[in-house]
């Protein structure tokens, strides 16, 4: 099921196509409770505009999937709210769903420019027709695409995704990155876990592929290999950003992404290591020309010596 839901500057309240369904009721409160969080904020409105595309994957109660994209946006009264273009992944297609971005990649290149139309002032009815026509993914889509991720870690090696950060983040540390990854097996697995931000090269064809390298990684780490339940891509022009929520409970993205130097807010692995207030033996470092599937078994691997 394909479809949408939030509001258009051309309506007077919500717009919906098959936003009823159970499980974009339950995003739609998420995004609610993580947008109200913000509204004390002077400026909130303003910086709510100025925030980037964001492509998402959500696993609802029900076990399914959302995968779309969201976009700053308010009604004919300017009442802001998002936009989001959705479509369903039934539970246990794809399962474990760790490459998300590579699996939605062509659908979210689709709904970017219409995300960019409805914010504009699009009408409703051309946008659903336009929405309606989009191709759902078929059942021969999830393994396809999880071969492409799969040869994304054979082929490429840590030292290429550590070059292609280096250009959007020059602050990009290796060593200091993979050591705050390790420190964050802990807090990972705490019942109200704080969110996760990650650096994406913007190179267009790493930037997917390198997500579902984090959500892979994060899944490894987490106790019963379970993948982040919120998975968010901030798709910023110089600079993009993952961030991961391992549970639902945690409804700071609008926080995160509207004022990044929230640190008590989330974990960011290009932060100072004062905000990581575990205490860790420094990690055995692997070899950067090691292909990254390599590389997440051994630092993963690793991970069972205790804390000191």
């Amino acid at each position: 099921m394909i479809g949408c839901f939030g509001k258009l500057p051309s309506s007077a309240d919500f717009v919906s196509l098959h936003g009823a369904a159970d499980d974009v009721c339950e995003f739609d409160g998420w995004l609610q409770a993580s947008l109200a969080a913000i509204h004390s904020q002077d400026d909130w409105q303003a910086r709510f505009d100025r925030l980037p595309v964001c492509f998402f994957s959500y696993r609802a109660r029900s076990g399914n999937w959302l995968l779309g994209g969201l976009v700053s946006s308010m009604d004919s009264s300017q009442r802001r709210y998002p936009l989001f273009i959705f479509q369903t992944v039934k539970a246990g297609d794809g399962e474990p769903l760790v490459n998300p971005f590579t699996l939605s990649e062509l659908f979210c290149a689709q709904i970017k420019p219409l995300l960019h139309l409805g914010a504009q002032g699009e009408q409703a009815a051309v946008l659903f027709e336009r929405i309606k026509a989009l191709r759902p993914l078929q059942g021969q889509d999830f393994a396809l695409f999880r071969q492409v991720h799969e040869k994304f870690l054979r082929n490429f090696n840590l030292r290429d995704i550590a070059t292609a950060l280096e250009q959007a983040y020059p602050e990009f540390v290796t060593n200091a990155v993979l050591t705050r990854l390790n420190a964050l097996r802990r807090p990972l697995n705490h019942a109200q876990a704080l969110g996760i931000s990650l650096p994406l090269p913007a190179e267009r064809g790493l930037k997917n592929p390198t997500a579902d390298l984090w959500i892979d990684w994060l899944t490894r780490m987490k106790t019963g290999r379970v993948s982040p339940q919120v998975s968010v891509l901030a798709d910023d022009f110089m600079r993009p950003k993952l961030l991961c929520f391992p549970s639902r409970s945690n409804t700071g993205l609008y926080t995160v992404l509207a004022d990044p130097t929230e640190r008590p807010e989330h974990y960011d692995v290009l932060a100072d290591f004062a905000a990581f207030d575990e205490h860790h033996r420094p990690p055995e470092f692997p070899d950067t020309d090691r292909p990254l599937f390599d590389v997440i078994d051994r630092c993963v691997d690793a991970l069972d010596v205790k804390s000191v």
